[in-house]
C-alpha cells in the first residue's frame, strides 16, 4: 500500500488528516467543558475538524 503511493501526496493528505482530527478532538474536549472553550466556538471546531476529514476522505482519495 506505501509503496505505490507518492511521498508527497502521502506526506499531505496525512498532515491535512492530522490537523483536522485534531481540530475536531479539541471542539469535542470544548463541548464537554474539559477546556474552557465556548460552546459555539468548540462546536464550530468540532464541524470544521470533520468537514477537512471527510474532505480528504472524497476529495483527496483518503489518508493514504
Amino acid at each position: 500500500m506505501f509503496e505505490s503511493a507518492e511521498p508527497g501526496r502521502l506526506l499531505r493528505n496525512l498532515s491535512i488528516y492530522t490537523v483536522a482530527v485534531l481540530v475536531a478532538i479539541a471542539g469535542a474536549i470544548g463541548l464537554i467543558d474539559v477546556i474552557d472553550v465556548p460552546a459555539v466556538l468548540a462546536g464550530a471546531l468540532l464541524v470544521l475538524g470533520l468537514a477537512v476529514v471527510l474532505a480528504v476522505h472524497e476529495y483527496l482519495g483518503g489518508p493514504f
